[in-house]
């Protein structure tokens, strides 16, 4: 599934000069001029349509595709493919983690009916096989993970209320037997609905609850094992969506919590600085999101999927005041498979693609420069779609 190039093709008309039927000299030597313009003109022409051809693959591709909003040097396009073979069973809330060669490694989650899971698999990518390759110490859903030196590191969730435990195992792979994770450490507190997101050597856990309170405290690790506040977030929110740069983490919406008045999606785009290690509200998203999924790729975050409020025609939105005439209808929740692309550079959001299935709280890894989206809920049942999104955009850093 490769991802289609940006065309980015100019208007290649000009606008021919007339002819002084006074002068037939003049017109002969202008007419000569033409038709080497339109020669060069065509010539022109034909390269364009087959640098297209080759460079930008085949034309009758069936696979949308859209390009990513940008300058010249980070135009791009994205991919999306339709489901693949499904999972066995739906899952969502679950971990995934990239593993070996085409691999993806699938750790607990919930399943029908509400229940939850405590098995570790591997997907295959190509082949759609999943097999079962080890344990949790429990049941997990709503757990967050990150490869952190060589190991699969599962941290906090809840099983059912929220844990404080960090396990890990290593890396599944062809000669590795059935293994049962291990647990390495504990978090100053429960929590569950966090984020991770790793710079460098260093893991960062974001957002999140213990049960009852929103942690606003970010966490930060190198070994799994030993945790320390970094920042608080400038908003205290779960089900966000995190990502970062070299420098900076960006989280995307997110919630409150019950019994807060807070407990509807946020719109807000938090900027947390690795360097000040301040955090402050930097844009906002087109609508309110929650349980989204973040990726930082090339020079922007896509963030995919989620749960959007959606507002009826004439009740109040964000930063437009009071409509003239209120609706009477509440504003409803509703899965989107919009993907956008954020720009850290201008804090600008552009909408370029969306899923073949709309899924909130779904797994998301990348391998290479294909970002997988596994499971998830869609308008609240489990869905066991296996998606891809293949992206095209050079790494190009504006910074």
């Amino acid at each position: 599934m490769s991802a289609q190039r940006a065309r980015g093709e100019g208007s290649l008309a000009r606008r021919l000069p007339g002819f002084d039927a006074r002068h037939a000299t003049k017109r002969a030597r202008r007419w000569r001029g033409t038709v080497v313009l339109i020669v060069l003109v065509l010539v022109a022409t034909g390269a364009a349509v087959y640098l297209v051809k080759v460079l930008g693959g085949s034309e009758g591709s069936s696979s949308p595709s859209t390009t990513v909003a940008g300058g010249a040097r980070t135009r791009a396009t994205i991919t999306v493919a339709t489901p693949t073979q499904p999972l066995p069973a739906p899952v969502s809330a679950e971990v995934v983690l990239p593993g070996t060669a085409t691999q993806l490694v699938v750790m607990g989650g919930s399943t029908t009916g509400g229940k939850i899971a405590s098995g570790v698999f591997t997907l295959d990518t190509t082949s759609g096989k999943l097999a079962l390759v080890g344990q949790l110490g429990a049941t997990l859903a709503d757990a967050t993970g990150a490869l952190i030196s060589g190991q699969d590191v599962v941290m906090g969730g809840s099983s059912p209320s929220a844990v404080a435990t960090v396990q890990q195992m290593p890396q599944p792979g062809p000669n590795l037997p059935y293994t049962r994770t291990t647990v390495v450490g504990t978090l100053p507190q429960p929590r569950t609905d966090a984020a991770a997101v790793t710079v460098g050597p260093t893991t960062y856990l974001v957002g999140g609850d213990d049960g009852s309170n929103l942690l606003p405290q970010v966490l930060s690790t190198t070994d799994g094992r030993t945790w320390g506040v970094v920042a608080n977030l400038a908003q205290p929110v779960r089900f966000a969506a995190a990502a970062a740069t070299p420098t900076k983490i960006y989280v995307f919406g997110g919630e409150g919590i019950v019994p807060s008045v807070a407990s509807a999606p946020f719109d807000t785009i938090q900027e947390l600085d690795l360097t000040t290690h301040r955090s402050k509200i930097v844009g906002h998203l087109p609508e309110p999101l929650s349980q989204a999924s973040a990726v930082a790729i090339g020079d922007r975050i896509l963030v995919i999927g989620g749960n959007a409020v959606i507002r009826p025609p004439g009740s109040p939105s964000r930063g437009s005041g009071r409509s003239n005439t209120t609706s009477t209808l509440p504003p409803r929740t509703l899965t989107v498979p919009t993907i956008w692309s954020f720009d850290p550079a201008t804090a600008k959001v552009t909408k370029v693609g969306q899923l073949s299935v709309p899924v909130a709280q779904a797994g998301v890894a990348l391998l290479g420069s294909t970002i997988w989206v596994i499971g998830g809920q869609s308008n609240g049942a489990p869905a066991s779609s296996v998606q891809s999104i293949a992206v095209n955009i050079p790494a190009i850093s504006r910074r």
